[in-house]
C-alpha cells in the first residue's frame, strides 16, 4: 500500500464478524483482514457475538473448520479496534431515536459509526433505512475496494 493513501475508516456490524466467523477464509474475512480499512466495533457488539456462539460454533462444524471459534474470534479481532462504550455513549440517544422503529439492537454501531464520522459495514437491508449515515453490504465494500484499485479477490 502506498504511504500517501488512506485507509477506508468503518464500522463494522456484527453480521460480517460472524460471516467471516463461521467459515474460514471466507471472502468476508480477506476483506476484514485488508490493510486498506480501519475497522471500528463497539464494545457493546461483543455481548452479540456471546450471544451468537453456539449458532456460529454449529454453522462452523458443518464446514469443518480448523481454527476454533475462540481462535478464529482472536484471529479476526486483531483487525478491529473495540470501541469502549463511553466513547460513543453521548450519541446512544440519537442514534436509538433512529433506530427504534428499525432494529434498535442497531443502535451502539449507528452511534459509534456517529461519532467517529463514518459508514457502517452491514448486510443487514434495514440498516439502510436510516439515512444519517451511509450503509454499505459486503458486495459495496469489495467493489470500493476494487474501484479503487486496492483489493482483488
Amino acid at each position: 500500500m502506498e504511504r500517501n493513501k488512506e485507509k477506508i475508516r468503518i464500522v463494522i456490524d456484527t453480521n460480517i464478524l460472524m460471516s467471516a466467523l463461521i467459515k474460514d477464509n471466507a471472502f468476508t474475512e480477506k476483506l476484514l483482514k485488508s490493510e486498506f480499512l480501519d475497522l471500528y466495533y463497539p464494545e457493546d457488539g461483543l455481548n452479540e457475538i456471546e450471544y451468537y456462539k453456539d449458532y456460529i460454533i454449529s454453522k462452523r462444524n458443518k464446514f469443518a473448520q480448523i481454527k476454533s471459534f475462540e481462535y478464529a474470534l482472536k484471529f479476526i479481532l486483531e483487525s478491529v479496534q473495540i470501541i469502549p462504550s463511553e466513547l460513543y455513549s453521548s450519541r446512544i440517544r440519537e442514534a436509538y431515536e433512529i433506530m427504534k422503529n428499525i432494529d434498535e439492537k442497531d443502535t451502539p454501531f449507528l452511534a459509534l459509526a456517529l461519532q467517529l464520522n463514518c459508514p457502517v459495514w452491514s448486510n443487514d437491508p434495514h440498516l439502510k433505512q436510516q439515512k444519517i449515515a451511509v450503509a454499505y453490504t459486503t458486495d459495496e465494500i469489495s467493489r470500493l475496494l476494487k474501484t479503487a484499485s486496492l483489493f482483488n479477490d
